[in-house]
């Protein structure tokens, strides 16, 4: 997985709730999508036990990517739960780093 997080516009975590997300996974490949998921899982526990801060790169369905930041994370079935509440559902990630 390629992480573009430098080209990508930063939200609030508090601005996910604005966005309509699609519902096509926007990675292709099934190894990019267990790699996705095995990020995701870590960086829940080092957000958890650490209060490290989480970036996390989300794709549009119109193509736009953009990044937010959290501390505080859940995943749950296909979302992940950002600061505040607000959910990212999983197929819109393209990247998670620390």
């Amino acid at each position: 997985m390629i992480c573009a997080m430098e080209n990508a516009r930063v939200i609030n975590p508090s601005d996910v709730r604005m966005f309509y997300f699609g519902t096509k996974d926007v990675l292709t490949q099934s190894h990019e999508r267990e790699c996705r998921k095995r990020k995701i899982q870590r960086a829940v526990s080092l957000a958890h036990d650490e209060h490290q801060k989480i970036n996390i790169l989300i794709k549009l369905p119109t193509g736009e990517t953009v990044q937010t930041q959290s501390d505080q994370l859940g995943y749950r079935d296909d979302f992940v739960v950002v600061r505040g509440g607000h959910a990212i559902p999983v197929w819109a990630i393209l990247d998670v780093a620390l």
